[in-house]
Formats: C-alpha cells, sequence, structure tokens
C-alpha cells in the first residue's frame, strides 16, 4: 500500500494512484474526534459533501468512489463506513457482505435515493436485511446521519441506550408510557399512528417497538406485520385495553401475538408489569424503577 503524502491534515492518497478511483482522507483542519469515518460512493460529488460535513462535525473521513478500493483498507483503519448501494462494479449489497464478513465489529451505514429495482425501500430494506447496521433514505442532513453515527458508536462501545419506539393514538397514554421509560436506559420516540411509525426515520436501529392494537387508519396488527416481516431483530410488544368486550380484546391480543408480537400486555397496567414483559422479551435482567409507579389508564 502506497501512503503518499501521509499528512494527517492534508489529503492521504492510499491507493497511490490519482484518478477517479483514489481513496483519500479528507480533513479540515486539526479533528477533536479521531473516529475515522470510511464513505463509499460513486458520485465525488456526494464524497465531498459527506466529507465535509462530518469533518465540520470533528470526525476524520476517507473517501472511496469504488467499493473495490474500499474494501482494500476499508476495516482495518476505520471505525465507521457508510455507503451507496446502486454502483458501477461491485455494488453495496456485495460491499456490505463482505465487510461483514472480514470486519464483524464495524457499523455500516447503508444509503440510497431508490435507483435500483423496487425502488429505495425495498433497495434499503435489502441492504438492512443483508448486514447493514443503519439504513438512510437520500437526500439526508449531515445532523440526520451524525446523529446515526454517534448511536451507532455507542452501540459498539457498550454503552448504548434501549431505543424504544411506542405507537398510540392516543396523547396521554403515549406521554404516561414515555415516562415508564425515562429512566436512564432508555431512548424514547413516539408515533400516533402506525403509518406514522413506519415512516419514521426512527424505525432503524430501534430495539423495541411498544404498539396499541386498537387505532384509527392501518392498525396496531398490520404494524406489528410490516415491522416483523422488514426489521426481524425488532422485539414487539402489542398492548390494548379500554375494550367494551373482554373477549375482543383478548382475542386482539392473541391476534398480535400470532401476527408476531413477542407479547402482549392489556391496559391498564403498572410499570413493574410493563418492564416485566419488556425484560423477558429483551432477554435482560430485570428492571430497576425509577419511575413514580404511575400506571397506563386503560
Amino acid at each position: 500500500m502506497t501512503h503518499g503524502d501521509a499528512s494527517i491534515w492534508g489529503c492521504w492518497r492510499l491507493t497511490g494512484k490519482p484518478g477517479p478511483s483514489t481513496v483519500i482522507l479528507g480533513t479540515g483542519g486539526p479533528p477533536l474526534n479521531f473516529t475515522r469515518i470510511l464513505i463509499v460512493d460513486d458520485s465525488p460529488t456526494v464524497c465531498e459533501f459527506l466529507s465535509r460535513g462530518l469533518t465540520d462535525k470533528k470526525y476524520q473521513t476517507l473517501q472511496a468512489t469504488r467499493m473495490e478500493d474500499a474494501l482494500k483498507h476499508g476495516g482495518q483503519l476505520v471505525d465507521l463506513i457508510i455507503t451507496d448501494i446502486i454502483m458501477p462494479g461491485m455494488d453495496g449489497y456485495e460491499g456490505i457482505r463482505r465487510i461483514k464478513r472480514n470486519w464483524p465489529d464495524v457499523p455500516v451505514i447503508a444509503m440510497s435515493a431508490g435507483a435500483g429495482e423496487g425502488g429505495r425501500d425495498k433497495t434499503l430494506l435489502k441492504a438492512r436485511n443483508i448486514g447493514a447496521d443503519a439504513i438512510l433514505q437520500k437526500p439526508f442532513s449531515i445532523d440526520v446521519l451524525t446523529e446515526k453515527i454517534e448511536y451507532l458508536l455507542a452501540r459498539r462501545g457498550g454503552e448504548s441506550k434501549t431505543r424504544v419506539l411506542i405507537v398510540e393514538d392516543s396523547t396521554v397514554q403515549r406521554k404516561v408510557m414515555r415516562r415508564m421509560f425515562e429512566d436512564g436506559r432508555h431512548e424514547v420516540f413516539e408515533a400516533e399512528t402506525a403509518e406514522q411509525a413506519l415512516a419514521s426515520r426512527e424505525i432503524v436501529g430501534v430495539d423495541l417497538l411498544v404498539t396499541d392494537i386498537f387505532m384509527p387508519g392501518e392498525g396496531g396488527l398490520s404494524v406489528i406485520q410490516k415491522i416483523r416481516k422488514n426489521w426481524p431483530n425488532i422485539r414487539i410488544v402489542a398492548v390494548s385495553g379500554g375494550w367494551k368486550d373482554d373477549k375482543q380484546g383478548e382475542q386482539g391480543l392473541s391476534a398480535a401475538e400470532i401476527v408476531g408480537a413477542d407479547a402482549g400486555l392489556k391496559k391498564p397496567f403498572s410499570p413493574d408489569e410493563l418492564f416485566a414483559v419488556v425484560d423477558k422479551v429483551l432477554a435482560r435482567e430485570g428492571h430497576a424503577l425509577d419511575t413514580d409507579g404511575t400506571a397506563l389508564p386503560a
């Protein structure tokens, strides 16, 4: 490997062959963050845009316009890889497979504008299923990208919180559940409807979904089915209550488990009851409650 000018504050050419496939270390001055990120995109414009944005956030960046070049140096030099999916030569799918085979501990963020067969959603879903740790729909902001990077690096370092998405059409009940989870161990996101939950960028990287079953629009059973199909690693707790007919409610919770929920919980429930279920589905040790003991209303 030829390093050329190895000054960390300038451009570091790792291939030794300047041109469209050159891998370049881009910086904008002495970095405060020694995390190094590899950007792989066949568009030099995209590489430069992301590099400048991440440099402003005090990350060090390397760029590669071909996956073949990125793989020569990738996991040995970097802490995280951001890759496009649809590219000439080796595409992002194969690149992700090889990265995860050779450097399984290096997080990968896949990005796409949807030029592939089946459009953006299917392209990103396939990347996620192959092994990408997170996915992003182009266009996106540097702040959104930075949030994903920080989450993945924290998770890699063992410092991460459990990310919880609450789907509930009742504002009061959403607030009560959020308060139950706000204990220092969880990061909480909310959605009022199933449609909102499925469209949320927070769905990527969520560890636990807590969803009501009976809601306007698509409803909880539909969101459970789609989450289980598209993101099988997300644990799901279905909740429901306030039924006129107890039999209807029990049938709803049973149906939720049939379509993919890991557990069901009848409203109203206390923090103790909620975390007994959550700890079980997440396969973690018992939860020490820091909440005020408020029970969820029916």
